[in-house]
């Protein structure tokens, strides 16, 4: 590169937008009025990931948020404490209607699926937790995290909506996959067991034609 790109000149540039479509926040918000968790498996890098989850109203001001990564936390045993000790924080102060959220790291994750009582750490404080968001995820791992959770907790379902290649092998993991076809284009889709235009129609699945399926099947 170094030889190469020397006394060149700039013709011109692109810029890409990465913007939320229409109605994310009120459908996350609707999500959570019903019970239901959210996590956002995303590769991208903890500084957007975070201004995503505030841009998606998953993260308030008030929210007690934990941030792991290897910088902060560079052995197993640094993130195991962490978890217990979160974990045990956010159980007590859920009664008090406290919200608590987790922000881990692809290189944590590695670490986590290697050790079976780091996977059950990880299990207490999420249950307890509002939201989790991981970040520099790679599309298996995605997969790993719905598995260890479809696995482990007695009773859940589990839903996984994405818009790209890179989100097939989680929603082919969940219970549910739901692909969005649009920018990205038709993988997920695909791949996926319902599929449409926009993350704000997730709502009216859940809400109105889950709803209605279950009376009928019921």
């Amino acid at each position: 590169m170094d030889e190469m790109e020397k006394d060149l000149t700039l013709l011109g540039s692109t810029a890409i937008e990465d913007k939320l479509q229409d109605g994310v926040p009120a459908t996350i918000r609707d999500l959570s009025r019903a019970g239901i968790g959210t996590w956002v498996l995303t590769g991208d890098k903890e500084e957007t990931a975070i201004n995503i989850a505030f841009a998606c109203e998953l993260f308030d001001t008030r929210t007690k948020v934990l941030v792991l990564n290897l910088k902060s936390h560079p052995t197993a045993k640094d993130v195991k404490d962490e978890l217990v000790k979160h974990g045990q924080m956010a159980e007590g102060s859920k009664a008090a209607g406290e919200k608590h959220a987790l922000v881990i790291d692809g290189e944590v994750i590695t670490l986590v699926m290697a050790d079976p009582e780091l996977q059950l750490a990880l299990l207490k404080l999420t249950i307890n937790c509002q939201s989790v968001v991981a970040c520099r995820c790679a599309p298996s791992q995605k997969a790993q995290l719905v598995k260890l959770v479809r696995r482990n907790i007695k009773g859940t379902v589990t839903l996984a909506i994405g818009d790209g290649a890179n989100d097939v092998a989680m929603i082919q993991a969940a219970h549910v996959g739901v692909g969005i076809s649009g920018q990205e284009g038709m993988q997920a889709a695909n791949s996926a067991d319902f599929s449409f235009g926009q993350f704000r129609f997730l709502a009216e699945l859940l809400f109105v034609h889950g709803r209605t399926a279950y009376r009928r099947m019921a």
